[in-house]
């Protein structure tokens, strides 16, 4: 006769049965030993460090113990940090009970991270990329007093409402050509994070109504990966030509050819167009070409021209600093100086004249040539997003574009 008796655990987690006869002596059979219970992981503190202006990297790496070099070239694959800006900040994790950080965390933008973190002795860089979950929805405003204020208050920050200016600011002038009343209405990606709102993302469709006209942005990406935005034929809303080479100023005196001039104290032409700005504001190319002139010329002041392709040429007067030369090749929206008060002037501000066929034209009116149109390749993927957006952007449908879905 067999009968079983359980016994108690004995040694912590080792479980012992035994197995008894009538007529044998008892056996053990042991079950498996559940592994140790690890220690808890230490804990890590943060130490942030806001970089001040003449600070170095090699510096701020010595204060807190660590070797500029070999943080500096684990992270070269991704970033130079001797590049590090003022202002920024930089972040040490530090484990409890150590002196010396482990990693160093510097941020390149808002979504971007460079991450250098050391093993026993070797240190080792990756990037950290923020992952954003993309939901489309409407935002809209109506000027009534100035457009960056309209679109503060429609939740657009100030890169937000720079990017949407930068979309047609081939065919409307923000300084002198916005109207109160001006109205916005746009289909933009919202960002989040682990269910939460972080930002506002790309604007995929946009209509600026002003003063009668209106104007319609599409978004598209190209299957080369190239960005941009069309309108409604597919024709890039990007011209040969800025209209302003200062994306929000204000215009103190307009071209005309009889204006008084309020130094020479006489009527003198003013072949161009004057922008308000603070000294140091940084002046655009308004288009591609090669500055044939760039130096001090008289009245003018610190002064360069471009030479661009067909028959137009811009020059830029009164300038406080030049950072371009003769003969050197620029591109459109290259900063080719800043705003200064140089020559014949009463205060800071930008002369900007405009040529065509050797001759001044206003370049607040005329006509600016268009450049590039979709290829017939292109165009059927972008009118599927025309229509998704604009349906979606007056209430149709819901919106599921085709180029912007994975």
């Amino acid at each position: 006769m067999h009968r079983w008796i359980p016994a108690l655990a004995i040694a912590g987690s080792i479980a012992v049965v035994v197995h008894q006869t009538r007529d044998e002596t008892p056996q053990k059979v042991e079950t498996a030993t559940r592994p140790p219970i690890p220690p808890p992981a230490p804990k890590v503190f943060d130490v942030l460090h806001t970089i001040e202006k003449g600070e170095t990297l090699g510096v701020i790496l010595q204060n807190v113990g660590l070797s500029a070099h070999a943080v500096q070239s684990a992270a070269r694959e991704h970033y130079d940090l001797a590049k590090i800006r003022a202002g920024s900040t930089i972040t040490f994790k530090v484990r409890e009970g150590e002196k010396t950080p482990h990693a160093v965390l510097y941020p390149l933008d808002e979504d971007n991270t460079v991450l250098v973190e050391r093993s026993n002795d070797t240190w080792t860089a990756s990037l950290e990329t923020i992952e954003y979950q993309a939901t489309e929805a409407i935002r809209e405003f109506t000027v009534t007093s100035t457009f960056w204020g309209a679109a503060m208050e429609a939740g657009l920050r100030a890169s937000d409402i720079a990017n949407l200016a930068s979309v047609f600011e081939f065919d409307v002038d923000f300084n002198t050509e916005l109207r109160a009343g001006a109205n916005v209405r746009l289909v933009i990606e919202e960002l989040y994070v682990d269910g939460r709102f972080a930002k506002l993302g790309t604007p995929l469709a946009a209509r600026l109504e002003n003063n009668g006209d209106s104007f319609v942005a599409i978004h598209h990406k190209s299957t080369d990966g190239e960005t941009g935005y069309y309108d409604l034929d597919g024709v890039a809303r990007k011209k040969a030509f800025l209209r302003s080479p200062l994306p929000f100023s204000r215009v103190t005196s307009g071209f005309n050819p009889r204006r008084y001039h309020p130094v020479l104290k006489k009527r003198r032409p003013h072949n161009g167009t004057d922008f308000g700005a603070p000294r140091g504001t940084p002046i655009r190319a308004t288009g591609s070409g090669v500055v044939v002139s760039s130096g001090r010329n008289g009245g003018h002041g610190n002064f360069v021209k471009i030479d661009h392709p067909g028959p137009y040429a811009s020059s830029y007067s009164h300038m406080h600093r030049i950072k371009v030369r003769k003969g050197q090749k620029v591109k459109q929206g290259q900063i080719i100086g800043t705003v200064g008060s140089t020559g014949l002037s009463t205060g800071p501000h930008l002369h900007y004249q405009f040529w065509k066929n050797n001759r001044f034209v206003n370049p607040m009116t005329i006509d600016l040539p268009r450049t590039q149109k979709l290829s017939s390749v292109e165009m059927t993927m972008f009118k599927a997003n025309k229509n998704t957006w604009i349906d979606f952007m007056d209430g149709i449908q819901p919106a599921v574009a085709m180029t912007d879905k994975p």
